[in-house]
């Protein structure tokens, strides 16, 4: 019986094979999204945690040139806030406070925020407050 009306089981199962597999792409893909970065951009990535935020009693310029001296020493400066190696750096400063410079260090590895090289960068950061 050739022409039977009935289908066969294997086609029913690669349907249900291929649209199990759509479905978890269209989740995978979904799952993804933009981030803000410090700049006020949108960028392609996965959200998760990749800023940290410090506040120091220190004058804005003091904290500016601490920041680039630190970018300079861990990558190439591409622009007054953002180096470039394999990852994206942005240092956003705020100085709408009263004798308060809030630091913000923003890290993406590709698609993926590094909390732990952000803590590195505040770290040295604070080190060359410190030191000068």
């Amino acid at each position: 019986m050739l022409d039977g009306g009935t289908e066969s089981v294997c086609i029913t199962a690669m349907q249900n094979n291929f649209f199990t597999t759509l479905a978890l792409a269209c989740v995978v893909f979904w799952s993804a999204g933009c981030v803000s970065t410090e700049k006020g951009d949108l960028k392609f990535g996965v959200p998760g945690k990749d800023t940290l935020v410090s506040r120091y009693e220190v004058p804005y310029d003091k904290v500016k040139t601490a920041a680039i001296a630190v970018l300079k020493r861990n990558g190439t400066l591409v622009g007054d806030d953002l180096i470039k190696k394999v990852l994206e750096v942005f240092v956003g400063l705020d100085d709408s406070e009263p004798k308060i410079t809030k630091i913000s260090v923003q890290v993406r590895r590709g698609a993926v925020g590094d909390i732990d090289l952000a803590s590195e960068l505040q770290k040295q950061i604070y080190g060359e407050l410190i030191t000068h």
